[in-house]
């Protein structure tokens, strides 16, 4: 049973994973303070970053390779893509920052990144790391400005307000479904009978580079068909079910209003305290296919499988698509179960030595071709590795 400062924090990791993008690997935030006992308290223990501030984000892209070592509670490795944002900065509390500040964090899949959002405002704690980059994530306090009540109140030597005093469970129970919205309703099959059992999400519609916020009903469909889906990010998103027959291999799929692909369906707007109900739609049934890839060099000699792996995706970003990475076995294949029809594109890729952190000259001589595929039944690719130089 948890204790009321235990059920607390719990309820504040939650709420900044639902505010933050669906992650596929586990994000994990350190709470090493002592347990506030209210929103003040709590505003208080973020002042031990080295850098605060209100700002605008003007812009922001995504990078790929190395941005410096990470500390504290930051979970991005140093290696990969992340997120640069530039923020032009309002009001100051902590630390030398310019008119705009360059901040960097993780993209958000999995790796703690604060998902931004460009033109809005925010209350920014962040890290001086190597003493010239400014480092945020979910776990510093990072927030818009409009939920930063108590922080901005106390920053600002203002007087705290009632609900300033109330105990961050209490907080957050009152303000969350003010700031975000619900989508209720049914999934049945073409006959009209119910799909139990479906997992169903909402896609941010959303430009690229930036990942789509997701949001899901955890319990999966009831019996009857029914799901509900709280504390959804105000914005637009595509509404999908999905529910596999590994045995028969095909799965139950489709998009709101009753279509199979993401161009025909209708996205819903989700407003900050609405909750729209009774949202209806039905799935239609697709066969899965195995796809086997297989890897060979231009010259003919064994391919380095100890650090080579594949990847095959999909063009949607929705939850019905199709995204995965394998490790390729000693005959330098890689076999894929399960995989819907639709357009892909597949490649093969060098991944270092989990020991050593690099890759051996044997294997960094070659790079893969990439392949673009339509898969309409079981199939085999080649992907051949060629010359790095």
């Amino acid at each position: 049973m948890f204790t009321q400062t235990c059920r607390a924090l719990f309820l504040l990791t939650m709420i900044t994973a639902v505010l933050s993008p669906k992650t596929t690997l586990g994000c994990m935030c350190g709470f090493s303070q002592v347990p506030a006992k209210n929103m003040r308290e709590l505003a208080a223990q973020k002042n031990s970053v080295t850098v605060i501030f209100e700002g605008t984000v003007e812009s922001q892209r995504v990078e790929s390779g190395p941005i410096g070592p990470p500390t504290g509670a930051l979970s991005m490795t140093s290696y990969g893509t992340h997120r640069v944002v530039a923020i032009r900065i309002a009001r100051s509390y902590r630390g030398e920052v310019r008119s705009i500040a360059t901040v960097f964090t993780g993209i958000g899949q999995g790796d703690c990144g604060f998902d931004f959002e460009t033109g809005k405002e925010y209350l920014v704690y962040a890290e001086s790391v190597g003493g010239t980059l400014l480092f945020t994530s979910i776990c510093t306090g990072t927030a818009p400005l409009e939920h930063a009540g108590p922080a901005l109140r106390l920053l600002r030597g203002q007087p705290p307000t009632e609900d300033d005093l109330s105990d961050p469970e209490s907080y957050y129970e009152k303000f969350m479904p003010k700031w975000t919205g619900s989508v209720c309703g049914r999934v049945t099959k073409p006959d009209g009978t119910p799909l139990g059992k479906a997992e169903v999400d909402v896609s941010e519609v959303r430009e690229k580079p930036l990942t789509p916020n997701i949001a899901s009903d955890p319990n999966l469909s009831k019996p009857d068909g029914s799901f509900c889906i709280t504390y959804v990010r105000p914005g637009k998103y595509l509404l999908t079910a999905q529910d596999y027959d590994y045995g028969a291999r095909t799965r139950w799929m489709g998009y709101y209003p009753g279509v199979t692909k993401p161009s025909d369906a209708t996205p819903l707007e989700i407003k900050p305290g609405g909750n729209l109900a009774n949202v209806e739609f039905s799935v239609h049934r697709e066969s899965l296919y195995t796809v086997r890839l297989r890897i060979v060099t231009s010259d003919g000699s064994p391919p380095p499988w100890k650090n080579l792996a594949v990847t095959v995706d999909s063009p949607e970003r929705d939850e019905l698509a199709l995204h995965i990475d394998r490790d390729v076995s000693e005959d330098g294949s890689c076999t894929l179960n399960l995989v819907p029809p639709g357009h892909y594109s597949a490649s093969a890729y060098i991944q270092p030595t989990f020991e050593t952190g690099d890759a051996p000259p044997q294997v960094t001589k070659w790079k893969s071709d990439q392949k673009e595929i339509n898969v309409m039944g079981d199939m085999e690719v080649v992907l051949k590795l060629i010359p790095a130089n």
